[in-house]
């Protein structure tokens, strides 16, 4: 019984072959005038990349907003509650051209609103971090992210802090 089930099997998968093998012959692909290649029926078009867009230039200045949210469990799934009253430092840890600040420059802080939102305007270009710490007595561990030079006048970020154990 077992030889006949592999014997079926086999049948089965060369007249498939064949079912799908068709009777076009293949050919190597041809390019034409248009930049597009053929073969057979098929028909691919080619783009040429040319030279990429060019890079926003770094602005003279920028603002920045975002919204510090913390992670609350639910009964499935984890709940993303804002968090206010958090303490936002902006601290300048490097130029623009990539030279690092030893020691790093405070530059601005700020306090998250009720939903968890905030706002520093009129800020230099350069790299900077972003050290967001919760409210005392918050069941929210402190965070960090950072952005560089920016090349809007408007950036905006969100930062997420975990719960703590």
């Amino acid at each position: 019984m077992r030889h006949h089930f592999v014997r079926l099997a086999l049948i089965a998968a060369a007249v498939t072959f064949v079912a799908c093998s068709g009777t076009e012959t293949l050919q190597p692909p041809s390019t034409d005038l248009s930049g597009g290649s053929t073969h057979g029926s098929d028909t691919t078009v080619h783009v040429d990349p040319g030279n990429p867009p060019p890079v926003p230039s770094v602005v003279a200045s920028f603002n920045l907003s975002g919204v510090v949210n913390g992670h609350e469990p639910g009964a499935d799934t984890v709940h993303v509650v804002p968090v206010a009253s958090a303490t936002i430092t902006l601290v300048k840890v490097g130029e623009v051209n990539g030279d690092t600040l030893n020691p790093s420059v405070t530059t601005a802080t700020a306090t998250s609103d009720a939903q968890g939102a905030f706002r520093i305007e009129n800020l230099a270009p350069a790299y900077y971090r972003i050290d967001v710490t919760a409210p005392a007595g918050s069941p929210f561990l402190d965070g960090v992210t950072g952005i560089g030079p920016a090349r809007e006048t408007e950036i905006r970020v969100w930062v997420s802090l975990g719960r703590k154990p």
